[in-house]
């Protein structure tokens, strides 16, 4: 059960495995980009390719969708990225339901783990394959892999090198289920840390931040909802930065063009702008962006 690209991967690991995937469940087919067209998710084109049966419920709770699932006797549901599962589906299947989830639990609970973990600086964060039960992120953990953020990580890199090490936990918590190992780790409730879900209005930057703060922000939002703010009327995301290092003093949110660097000042330090984004058009090179900047002097970000 998954829907995005990340969860594609642990659907081709299990299709290649000694394991038998009897039915693919996923989101129903969404509109998507500029012109909405519908578009099936990841899971399902994979799926699809795979020649396996795929179940896209429109509503979790319809009794339709639990005779559906009953009608496959699977051991245990493998669930990656998908939705809070309620309490019938969760008896549908003899071992109930696994997670897997990007972070150690109990830390960062919620939808957007991974972009959380960056957003706050982590130096390291990790994947938990847990036991579900009827609230977030809360069941028995049966295997964790740590993973380190190094200072140049994205969300997306992040989850990339996760994979490797999820599926090794996944092929380990299998193996416990199957063969009713009783192993598992009870969460601590009272360190249990949110991640909740991404908004538009967590990308907008406030340059009284220090530079650092505001570099993993941007890193941690990427690809959505990005690291933004407002220059000379426009929306300006930051699409790629570094603290830079010379000591350069600014005021927060002015800008400074240095030698085709283009640099702006913080609460704390000065941020390098590498990659920037003017709304409605591509993302380019920092150096590119300044060969068209009428105004030189006097540009001041306003959140």
């Amino acid at each position: 059960m998954g829907t995005p690209e990340f969860a594609s991967h642990f659907l081709f690991y299990l299709a290649e495995s000694s394991h038998e995937v009897v039915a693919v469940v996923t989101q129903p087919d969404r509109p998507a980009g500029r012109g909405k067209t519908i578009t099936p998710p990841p899971v399902k084109i994979l799926a699809e390719k795979l020649g396996l049966p795929v179940i896209q419920p429109e509503n979790l709770k319809d009794p339709e969708f639990e005779s559906t699932l009953l009608k496959y006797k699977a051991d245990i549901f493998v669930v990656v990225a998908f939705s809070i599962l309620p309490k019938n589906i969760l008896g549908a299947s003899r071992y109930g339901a696994l997670n897997i989830h990007g972070s150690l639990l109990p830390a960062y609970r919620g939808a957007a783990p991974v972009q959380w973990a960056i957003a706050n600086g982590e130096p390291k964060t990790g994947v938990t394959i847990f036991l579900l039960d009827e609230k977030m992120d809360h069941g028995p953990i049966l295997e964790q892999r740590e993973v380190a953020i190094d200072m140049e990580d994205t969300a997306q890199t992040l989850l990339d090198k996760m994979v490797l090490p999820a599926c090794d936990g996944l092929e380990q918590a299998l193996i416990k289920v199957e063969t009713n190992i009783s192993s598992v780790i009870m969460q601590d409730h009272n360190q249990a840390t949110g991640a909740p879900k991404l908004k538009k209005e967590d990308g907008l930057l406030d340059f009284q931040k220090s530079a650092l703060e505001l570099h993993n922000r941007i890193r941690g939002f990427s690809p959505w909802p990005g690291g933004y703010s407002n220059l000379q009327g426009k929306k300006i995301y930051l699409r790629k930065t570094r603290v830079f290092e010379d000591s350069i003093k600014l005021n927060p949110g002015h800008l400074l063009i240095e030698k085709n660097h283009l640099l702006v000042g913080t609460g704390s330090g000065v941020l390098e702008i590498l990659e920037i984004q003017a709304e409605g058009k591509k993302s380019m090179p920092a150096s590119d962006y300044i060969k068209g900047l009428h105004q030189r002097e006097g540009l001041l970000f306003c959140s």
